[in-house]
């Protein structure tokens, strides 16, 4: 029978198994191995029936989950279609039904390897840039990868903005929403970086807050895609910050500032620097909650959910053993830590004692979500039927403008005979101690004695040796001007070392070293910021420096004329001495 099923099998293990026991055959007949032809056969019957097992578990269909990085974009804007498949997978997705409703921009994949909980999972990622071909709502079919299907997914495309005029080669877009938030609720600040030509060494600060308290969080990283303004094509970096509010009244959000080398296609290069338009917002007070829930917390949220879950498998209460519920709160657009503390009611019968909650936040469509998790110790005092409290969480609904209510409805259970007897503690926090015996001390003041000598070791440590140091003439203090006045000296040394070698990446390096030593309170991050802090005659040569390294078909630089500069400006600096007490010789006066 086993034969018979080996003829059946027509994938590649059972011709593996069948040329298997061919050759354990022939060896036999040909007497090779004719000591053991038993074991021989066993093993390649074995094969025959262990590979094709082996090769289907390898075979399971992978799974499979699609998604875009934006449900929401415009008719001339592209986006990105993500598809994840778990599992041995070496085929390309089929996504020949996407590519009939947009255009395929370009792909990528890339693979990892993850150990989880000692188990090797393979990884396979494929992104789709996908341009759109018109207006409306779409749902993007599923794709197959290896047999097995990934879910659909809806996505929005809008019209197309109408431009007016002809627009610049770099300019910022900002929204705010909503404009008129609720205090403490999130408000969703959209930054649009759009840049129709090449930059180099580009930087994009965050937006400052003015007019009153907030907190900022930034969403994740930068989005990047393509779009057309007025007939142009830009590359749009799109970065979002949820702000929360923390007190009423006016609030001003901006300007973010963007600055970086602009390299047309014609003409000179060029530092540019940008400045978003600021937006105002009118911060809402907080409203007072129903009669029925006087004692509410004030908890502005866009949606939330409240849970209950079991640990425990057993899935029955028993008298006396514990039980771990699990109740979780999910709220959209709140921070974690704005999530208050689940009040339980109190039931004959049961006790519940609370560990410590779990606190955690992520990032979607619609910005933050935080996520508290409270575990409580159930322990049933009785047998019989008993009811476990349900449990209530009033939040402001800052959608529609009202009170919500999340609940979660009581249950009744049934409590078994425990194993051991349990005995009603009126306090069980407190532990039992034999009678006559001093109480044995918690670990946790153990481990207080053992913490408060060590550090107490710690401490006399520290003051023998800072005794030995005041002994010691030769440990005497350095003046803490030296290092920096000896590495100012370095950095130029080096750098007019760089000038006369007439190189240009190794100048543009130092000179933003010298910048961070000469300007420690604001260090300028560029060439040009630190232009515009220095003499004319030194100005002029860095930014020629600047020229030849990001300008496109720039010629070979001459450090000359640098070199001079900063020599003439330093044999000033040390012939008149501002203050004898700046520990750092400065480049210019």
């Amino acid at each position: 029978m086993l034969l018979r099923c080996l003829v059946r099998s027509v994938d590649a293990a059972s011709v593996f198994a069948v040329a298997a026991m061919s050759t354990a055959v022939g060896r036999e007949r040909s007497g090779v191995g004719a000591a053991m032809p038993g074991r021989t056969l066993r093993r390649a019957l074995l094969s025959g029936v262990l590979a094709p097992v082996m090769l289907a578990a390898l075979a399971q269909d992978p799974l499979v989950q699609a998604s875009v990085d934006r449900a929401t974009v415009r008719e001339n804007e592209s986006f990105t279609y993500s598809i994840v498949a778990e599992g041995s997978v070496r085929d390309d997705p089929d996504t020949s039904a996407i590519e009939q409703q947009f255009d395929v921009l370009s792909r990528s994949s890339r693979t990892r390897i993850e150990i989880v909980n000692g188990q090797r999972r393979q990884v396979v990622e494929w992104d789709l840039e996908l341009f759109p071909t018109g207006a409306g709502s779409f749902v993007l079919p599923p794709s197959y990868v290896a047999g097995a299907a990934s879910n659909a997914v809806e996505v929005e495309i809008l019209p197309a903005p109408e431009s007016d005029g002809e627009l610049p080669d770099v300019f910022i877009e900002v929204d705010a929403e909503p404009s008129t938030p609720y205090v403490q609720a999130q408000v969703l600040y959209t930054l649009r970086l759009f840049v129709g030509v090449n930059t180099g060494r580009a930087t994009l600060t965050a937006p400052r807050v003015s007019g009153g308290e907030a907190i900022v969080e930034r969403l994740g990283e930068d989005r990047q895609y393509q779009t057309t303004r007025a007939g142009r094509s830009f590359s749009v970096r799109e970065r979002r910050y949820a702000i929360f509010p923390q007190q009423t009244g006016a609030l001003t959000v901006g300007p973010a500032t963007f600055e970086a080398m602009v390299v047309p296609t014609r003409g000179f290069s060029r530092v540019q620097r940008l400045r978003s338009d600021s937006l105002e917002l009118d911060v809402r007070p907080a409203v007072a909650p129903p009669p029925e829930y006087s004692d509410a917390v004030w908890l502005p949220a866009r949606a939330l959910t409240l849970s209950q879950d079991w640990v425990d498998e057993q899935g029955r209460f028993s008298l006396g053993v514990p039980r771990t519920r699990m109740l979780t709160v999910e709220a959209d657009g709140v921070l974690e830590t704005q999530l208050p503390e689940l009040v339980l009611a109190t039931a004959p019968g049961i006790r519940q004692y609370p560990d410590q909650p779990d606190l955690d936040r992520r990032t979607s469509e619609r910005g933050l979500q935080g996520r508290r998790v409270e575990r409580y110790a159930v322990i049933a005092q009785n047998t019989g039927e008993i009811e476990i409290p349900g449990q209530e969480l009033a939040w402001w609904n800052v959608d529609e403008a009202r009170w919500d209510v999340a609940r979660i409805e009581p249950s009744v259970v049934t409590v078994l005979p425990g194993i051991e007897p349990v005995f009603d503690d009126p306090a069980p926090d407190v532990p039992a101690t034999v009678e006559g015996a001093p109480p044995a001390p918690p670990a946790t003041n153990y481990w207080r004695l053992v913490s408060g000598m060590l550090a107490t070791a710690w401490l006399a440590t520290l003051v023998l040796w800072l005794r030995s140091r005041s002994a010691d003439p030769a440990a005497g203090v350095q003046p803490a001007r030296s290092p920096r006045r000896a590495k100012n000296r370095q950095l130029l040394r080096k750098l007019r070392a760089a000038c006369e070698e007439n190189d240009a990446a190794a100048a543009h390096g130092l000179l933003l070293q010298w910048a961070e030593l000469r300007f420690p309170e604001s260090p300028p991050q560029s060439l040009g910021v630190l232009a515009d802090r220095l003499p004319p005659a030194v100005a002029a040569e860095i930014a020629v420096l600047e020229a030849s390294v990001y300008g496109a078909g720039a010629e070979q630089w001459d450090g000359k004329g640098l070199a001079a500069a900063l020599k003439r400006v330093d044999a000033v600096a040390r012939a008149n001495p501002k203050d004898k007490a700046d520990p750092l010789l400065p480049l210019y006066r």
